[in-house]
């Protein structure tokens, strides 16, 4: 057997150990770290030696020539071994990069750049037109040995983008038909260094009668790429006239390096029957951790390593399991010969399955570690049986496992008994996790039954910008966000920069440049063929990849179209992510041209990226018209939106995306066993209101109730929706625009139900699901501006998963919810709901990638005392007028009356209704007028927004009363302190004078009706000098009294404790000072001199 490295890399050393057979996938991973130079952290365990050059992860061919037909052409693809090939024809240093597609014919990332100049020659000069398979074998194509680069001195090129976390050994073949005899030396260097000589040419090199190369292939040892992952080629002349290259095989291999630590997990039941748990340690001396809860609702399991040393990292199982394993194909007696130190019966014996896709979580790890997995599944059936693992964190990696199949593990054993998977090196997300999906992909059943987790150390990557732009968003995408469709091309990227603006200017949110780098007609291919040329240039910390399944072919393409979307957008996220650019992923929208088979490939694509660890905008839920067409007026021809559909897609962003991200907000990850109790004896409701305009939207939220009431109302430019459990027991949806959905479902059992409602605005349509039910749909377009959880009519519930998305959403992700998914594109608003304190100190926070919040919002409801924060008097209808239209509203001492009773009622939006209890007649700012000083009156309710007010908190008492025709408060005029004070409309100043406590008729009230303030002039308590200038005295007090000074507009300048105050660096002018103590409460003016 041939050792894995046959190297002369300078530096380079070898390690030799037991022979396993692995299984390896085309992937790669790259990540980084914002930092100076950005630290991509890899490492993978030496568990033996591998075949011939460590089994290649991906192969390139590249073919070097011309391609004028005289002298050479290019070699097409697939060749005669099915083998996809690169062809570089331009030998010029101006030459355009050659971006390099695997032999499997799939992006790669890397690119060839010509660095010192070739020429190029062939067919009638020497190339090589007959080659033979038995001597060169895959490089035996005509067309890749017809033609060649060469040079009479020293030539070169570079390869860029490579994964500096793997190996590459390169093949090299050259040929010239000469008699001279012509040596070509190839240096190689990046992070190790190789150089060798290959003859190419001379009197019967090739055998009697042919001076070329025909048979001999220079095979480098292993070269490390260098730490901005490049390796540079130099092809120089050693003997004769010229130097060759023309056809290179480049495989890129893993590097063996020594685990931190490693961790051993078994997976299966621990019934004796059909499993049990592994003992420690194991014959080898490790240490196991048992995972036998195949539920979601199985507590964490903590691990320990192979010492039994506690590593503080934990499992979770975020979607079910099954499991089995002795009497149903478990590996009884396991080879150590073929599995190594998974060679233990109990751990082989039996297993985890599913039956489509279940998933785990494993949090609490070392961020500045990276992680190799080795996944190890079997079932003896002769059915095949192929296994999809899919491991995310900071970026991704999907590998293959057969686990099944007719002589699989040899004559006679229908199960795997020597394939081990490993991964490729994973950080951990921001949150320190990271997620493993087990996926059924060929078969009835998908298998995981032992795990290997080794820790990693680091590696230096350099990034092309060493510092970032860290307010600059790049947008790269094709026609859809470049513009096309909307006016001037101000399309939904440009809108957004738009928004963005406005609300920099608006002193909301931080200042951002958007940099748009979209072309119009590109796919994935595209954007990783000109990535290096035209993002890594702007140094953004933040590119947005707008591209869709359309433009990359899925009419014409399916599945297969599918999967190379699929892998290279995971391709172009872990690139940025490797460069210190954070991506930001548009998911795939409508089209006229699709059928219900593409529709279905958009809706799986959407639920992936959903699942992805990057944050994701949901486009198809504001644009869809149900069957993965445009809605009806919101396309500008077949492939693109109008305007108003570009401004749906501008709506579907979060407006605060990226202030969350520049604070570092981290991506969501779905908490369990939380809840909040509310009810409205709670006080309060739990209030989101959307950023910016809101078309599209999803709302949803766990409730657990055994009662009826409103559970949620939304406020809409038409009026209120509401949410209410009816007698039945059955949730019914109400709209102040439309009939309103009848509930189905009875939801009122005390289990736990999911309540959706998804609207999709540009369709024009409400959907009510609850659980994975839909209750109905009607047809409406709302703009709503709050939703509020709770009431005063609402039932004793407990609540949970409180989310709010910016899109409609259509069944299948509806059921992924209700799966226990957390979706995560256009998501807003994320709170679990966490009333014991389990997660978060915080109950209601949100964990969406935005700045906004849930809010507390104290229920108004019923009928109030209104009392002045400033006079302590409360808010009266003179009662001389009290049935009149225009009686006058004043402030007086407590009297406990009807005329001082005032009832609220919500219109929406915080907005109130405020009646008074004796006259039924409303508060009213006289004559609709918005100017300062303008009088509050009583008079008929009549609608008119004079008479609706918002109530905005000031604290957890106090609330400034707000015209909505004016945005003025209603206040005390000129800070009054006296029975018979006016109120009136006044500009918001923050005056205390404009503040009002409510206090419910229950409450415990004053005894007295009289005045609790006295007039400035009553004898006994007084301030002096008056005029002031550097001290102001109190008098007539015998104590130490709490002194406050006001200005004018009631804004609170100096305070105080003891019988004077300090008034020298006040301003002159005029000025309260408020007196509190034990029995006093007192405000007096004074002059400022």
């Amino acid at each position: 057997m041939q050792t894995l490295f046959n190297m002369a890399i300078t530096g380079a050393t070898v390690s030799t150990c037991k022979t396993i057979n692995y299984l390896y996938i085309e992937n790669t991973l790259k990540i980084d770290f914002p930092m100076k130079k950005l630290f991509f952290y890899l490492l993978i365990l030496c568990l033996g030696t591998i075949d011939t050059y460590a089994q290649a992860l991906r192969t390139f061919y590249v073919d070097f020539g011309p391609n004028d037909v005289t002298n050479g052409n290019i070699t097409n693809s697939p060749d005669i071994n099915g083998n996809y090939w690169n062809n570089v024809t331009n030998t010029s240093t101006t030459a355009p990069s050659v971006y390099l597609l695997t032999s499997r014919n799939t992006s790669s990332g890397a690119f060839i750049n010509i660095t010192a100049g070739f020429s190029s020659n062939g067919i009638n000069n020497g190339g090589l037109l007959a080659p033979a398979a038995a001597l060169l074998k895959d490089f035996a194509i005509n067309t890749a040995t017809q033609d060649y680069f060469h040079t009479d001195n020293t030539a070169g090129f570079i390869i860029k983008g490579l994964d500096v976390s793997k190996g590459y050994v390169f093949n090299f073949f050259a040929t010239r038909n000469d008699p001279e005899v012509r040596k070509s030396n190839y240096t190689l260097v990046g992070k190790t260094t190789y150089s060798a000589t290959l003859q190419t040419s001379g009197t019967n090199l090739g055998g009697t009668g042919y001076n070329g190369n025909n048979s001999t292939v220079l095979t480098t040892g292993t070269i490390s790429p260098d730490a901005k992952g490049q390796i540079a080629i130099t092809v120089k002349r050693e003997l004769g006239s010229f130097a060759y290259i023309g056809a290179l095989k480049i495989e890129e291999v893993r590097i063996p390096v020594t685990a931190l630590k490693t961790v051993y997990i078994d997976f299966g039941p621990n019934d004796v029957t059909n499993g049990n748990i592994t003992a420690s340690p194991d014959i080898n001396g490790n240490y196991w951790n048992n995972v036998t809860n195949i539920n979601t609702t199985a507590p964490p399991v903590n691990l320990a390593d192979k010492a039994n040393a506690s590593t503080g990292a934990y499992i979770k199982i975020t979607s079910g399991f099954l499991s089995n394993g002795i009497q149903n194909g478990g590996l009884l007696s396991p080879d150590a010969g073929l599995l190594g130190d998974f060679a233990i019966p109990t751990a082989t014996q039996d297993y985890f399955h599913t039956t489509a896709s279940s998933s785990l979580s494993i949090r609490g790890l070392d961020k500045t570690k990276g992680y190799v997995f080795n996944l190890f599944g079997t079932r003896n059936d002769p059915e095949k049986r192929i296994t999809t693992y899919s491991l995310t964190g900071a970026s991704f990696y999907n590998g293959i496992l057969q686990t099944s199949g007719t002589d699989l593990g040899g004559t006679g054993y229908n199960g795997n008994t020597k394939t081990i998977l490993t991964s490729d090196i994973i950080m951990p997300d921001d949150n320190g996790q990271i997620n493993l999906t087990v996926t059924k992909t060929e078969g009835s059943f998908g298998y995981l039954g032992v795990m290997k987790m080794n820790q990693v150390d680091p590696v230096v990557f350099e990034p092309y910008c060493p510092t970032k732009d860290i307010g600059r968003i790049a947008i790269m995408g094709s026609s859809v966000p470049s513009g096309t469709g909307a006016t001037n091309n101000q399309g939904y990227a440009q809108l957004y920069a738009q928004l963005l603006t406005a609300r920099v200017n608006g002193g909301v949110g931080q200042p951002w440049n958007v940099s748009n780098i979209s072309v119009p007609g590109n796919n994935t291919i595209s954007v990783i063929n000109r990535w290096d040329n035209d993002l890594l240039p702007l140094c953004s910390r933040y590119v947005i990849y707008a591209l869709s399944l359309g433009n990359e072919g899925i009419t014409t393409g399916g599945q297969a179209t599918f999967d190379q979307f699929r892998d290279n957008m995971k391709l172009l996220i872990n690139k940025a992510r490797q460069q210190g650019i954070e991506p930001i992923i548009t998911n795939c929208y409508s089209r006229e041209d699709y059928t219900a088979t593409e529709y279905n490939f958009i809706k799986q694509m959407n639920l992936l990226i959903h699942s992805w660890n990057v944050a994701s905008v949901n486009l198809l839920g504001a644009l869809d018209n149900g069957s993965g067409r445009w809605a009806t007026g919101y396309k500008y021809d077949d492939l693109h939106p109008n305007d108003a559909g570009h401004l749906e897609f501008e709506y579907a962003i979060v407006p605060s995306l990226f202030d969350a991200l520049k604070a570092g907000k981290s991506q969501p990850y779905r908490v369990d066993g939380t809840s909040l109790s509310l009810s409205a004896a709670s006080g309060y409701k739990l209030q989101i209101k959307p950023e910016e305009t809101l078309h599209s939207f999803t709302y949803s939220y766990d409730i657990q109730t055994s009662s009826t009431g409103q559970v949620a109302e939304l406020s809409t430019a038409a009026g209120l929706n509401k949410l209410v459990i009816n007698a039945s027991g059955k949730m019914d949806y109400s709209s102040a625009s439309s009939t309103g959905i009848p509930g189905l479902t009875v939801l009122n059992d005390n289990q736990w139900h999911k309540v959706t409602l998804t609207h999709y605005y540009a369709m024009g349509k409400t959907l009510l699901y609850i659980d994975k039910v839909l209750q109905g749909a009607i047809a409406e377009k709302i703009v709503t501006t709050s939703f509020d959880l709770n009431g005063s009519n609402a039932p004793a519930a407990n609540y949970r998963t409180l989310l709010l998305y910016r899109s409609g959403m259509a069944a299948e992700e509806i059921n992924a919810m209700v799966d226990a998914n957390l979706l995560k594109s256009s998501l807003e608003i994320y709170s679990p709901l966490d009333g014991a304190n389990v997660f978060s100190a915080d109950p209601i926070v949100n964990l969406a990638q935005s700045t906004n919040k849930v809010r507390k919002v104290n229920l108004i409801s019923g009928t109030y005392y209104l009392q002045n924060r400033f006079s302590r008097l409360y808010m009266d209808v003179d009662d001389n007028l009290i049935t009149q239209d225009g009686a006058n509203i004043q402030q007086w001492g407590f009297m406990g009356t009807t005329n001082q009773q005032f009832t609220f009622t919500h219109l929406g939006n915080d907005v109130y209704k405020i009646i008074c209890v004796k006259s039924g007649k409303s508060v009213d700012v006289s004559g609709v007028n918005t100017a300062d000083g303008v009088n509050v009156q009583q008079w008929g309710y009549g609608s008119g927004a004079n008479q609706q007010f918002s109530m905005v908190p000031v604290d957890s008492d106090y609330y400034k009363i707000v015209a909505k025709h004016s945005g003025k408060l209603v206040e005390v005029s000129n800070f009054s302190t006296v029975n018979g004070g006016n109120v009136q409309q006044w500009t918001d100043v923050n005056q205390i004078s404009g503040q009002w406590k409510l206090i419910r008729l229950s409450a415990a009230m004053p005894a007295t009706i009289a005045s609790a303030t006295k007039k400035d002039d009553i004898t006994g308590i007084s301030v002096y000098p008056n005029p002031a200038v550097t001290t102001l005295y109190v008098g007539g007090v015998t104590n130490p009294v709490s002194i406050e000074v006001y200005n004018s507009l009631g804004l609170l300048q100096i305070s105080s404790f003891g019988t004077s105050i300090a008034v020298d660096q006040l301003k002159a002018g005029m000025y309260f000072v408020q007196l509190k103590s034990k029995g006093i409460y007192q405000v007096l003016k004074f002059i400022k001199q």
